[in-house]
């Protein structure tokens, strides 16, 4: 008798809309997509999760620099320990979005590895090298996709 090959594929999409006390209305995505393969009369089994992202939202950004001003200090250390970098390094509220997060903002891959005093709720703080780029940021609404 052959083996057969069994393909089960779910996927979940929820949308959740949450009101904050300060009346700001925010709608988040979930999409959670699994694929998982099965060959019967095997032992094998392979699953496999694809990388989309598992939900999107909408943010307040501003931008950051490692001097004094921007941060109280000047040695570039995150609150999780590593040395914050330019392109790579945000500072997020991690009751939203945990430590070790990847988040996509325009197009580019972050990783949530700081935080900071004003940074609470749906406000993301985008790490540059310098404090000119870090004022020519300004402060900008944005829809990212959070990978978790």
């Amino acid at each position: 008798m052959k083996n057969l090959l069994f393909i089960a594929i779910s996927v979940l999409l929820m949308t959740i809309t949450v009101i904050h006390t300060d009346s700001t209305e925010v709608t988040e995505f979930y999409s959670v997509t699994e694929t998982t393969t099965v060959t019967q009369n095997t032992t094998t089994e392979i699953i496999e999760t694809t990388t989309e992202p598992t939900r999107t939202m909408f943010v307040t950004t501003t931008a950051y620099c490692p001097c004094v001003e921007c941060c109280g200090k000047s040695d570039g250390i995150t609150a999780s320990g590593v040395k914050a970098k330019a392109n790579h390094t945000i500072a997020v509220d991690t009751r939203v979005i945990p430590f070790g997060t990847t988040v996509i903002i325009n197009g580019n891959e972050y990783v949530a590895e700081d935080t900071g005093s004003a940074i609470k709720g749906n406000k993301i703080d985008i790490y540059f090298d310098s404090h000119e780029e870090a004022l020519g940021y300004g402060k900008k609404i944005l829809e990212i996709e959070v990978m978790e």
